[in-house]
């Protein structure tokens, strides 16, 4: 028999609130063990190429919950569709850092950013799928607030040269997006000169000269080598 023990106070008696907090606590962690669960569902359908229409019926059969579990975490599958793809793009965005922003140049950093979320689409299908499908990159992410910060710097330093801020984030994650379908169809016999070739001229398109936009590429390529190697 499992005994449950709790602090006591000075008369040896475990107080009304220190139990009541472990409760609390424990309630908690069952509360976002039941997110996770549902969310990491989420990704599995979304990612599972042979569900062309996903509907909240699909999620709760595969996660084996009820629809008021689900309800009581999210109040429709696309605002869990969202808090997927904000922890997805969000978390990759962090793991990234120690790569990318150690770099000043936001030319080199677009080119980096870039290049690590189309090489993921070559090794980890599963989570390409469920973002190239779902397309959602929400409005307020880390990973939206550095493409901003990156195309406002580059215009700032003369280094980038384009009419709407938006619209050059927009130009980026586009070609990102559209850049890892391509490599989860298999449309380009060559996946690495592809990269390159998304990565330049996405930069062009940006206003970033020839020099600069070959040079950022090649960069990045080899500085992703040498963090590799020194893991």
């Amino acid at each position: 028999m499992q005994a449950t023990i709790h602090k006591r106070d000075a008369s040896g008696t475990a107080s009304e609130d220190q139990v009541e907090d472990h409760r609390s606590v424990a309630a908690r962690r069952k509360r976002n063990a039941m997110r996770s669960r549902i969310l990491q569902t989420v990704m599995d359908v979304f990612s599972d190429r042979k569900n062309l229409s996903t509907t909240i019926e699909d999620v709760i059969r595969a996660a084996d919950v009820s629809r008021g579990t689900f309800y009581k975490h999210f109040s429709s599958l696309e605002e869990a569709l969202t808090a997927v793809g904000r922890e997805a793009t969000d978390q990759m965005t962090l793991g990234i850092l120690p790569v990318y922003d150690v770099l000043d140049d936001p030319v080199q950093r677009v080119s980096t950013g870039m290049r690590v979320f189309l090489s993921r689409a070559v090794t980890d299908r599963r989570w390409a799928r469920f973002v190239v499908r779902a397309e959602l990159i929400p409005h307020e992410s880390v990973l939206l607030e550095y493409i901003y910060r990156d195309v406002r710097t580059g215009k700032a330093e003369a280094k980038m040269d384009f009419d709407d801020v938006t619209a050059a984030a927009d130009s980026i994650m586009g070609a990102t997006v559209e850049g890892m379908r391509t490599i989860l169809l298999e449309r380009t016999p060559d996946t690495a000169a592809y990269i390159d070739a998304v990565i330049r001229i996405t930069l062009r398109g940006l206003g970033v000269d020839k020099r600069r936009a070959e040079s950022a590429t090649a960069f990045s390529l080899e500085h992703l080598a040498a963090h590799m190697s020194n893991r």
